[in-house]
């Protein structure tokens, strides 16, 4: 090896540690990629979904205002209190 050598015995030179962090970032990519293509082959067909109950459609619409309020109180908030820093 040119240039990198273990200082002291049983260290990793920076070219062993690179090389194991490709090998292990693809090992990720691979499996990810193999449980992403097992979850789609195992999937059940969609059906239609037109006979829910109108009560749940609504829950769901109120449930989803109340979120996007709070996160924008949120937000408001956050930007509030950095601006004040500049007073």
């Amino acid at each position: 090896m040119t240039g990198h050598q273990p200082t002291r015995e049983g260290q990793h030179t920076m070219s062993q540690s690179i090389r194991s962090r490709q090998t292990l970032r693809l090992f990720a990519t691979l499996t990810l990629t193999l449980l992403t293509m097992t979850a789609w082959l195992r999937g059940d067909r969609v059906t239609d979904d037109r006979g829910s109950d109108s009560s749940e459609k609504a829950f769901m619409i109120i449930l989803a205002i109340a979120i996007g309020t709070a996160v924008s109180l949120a937000a408001v908030g956050f930007v509030a209190t950095k601006t004040a820093l500049f007073k």
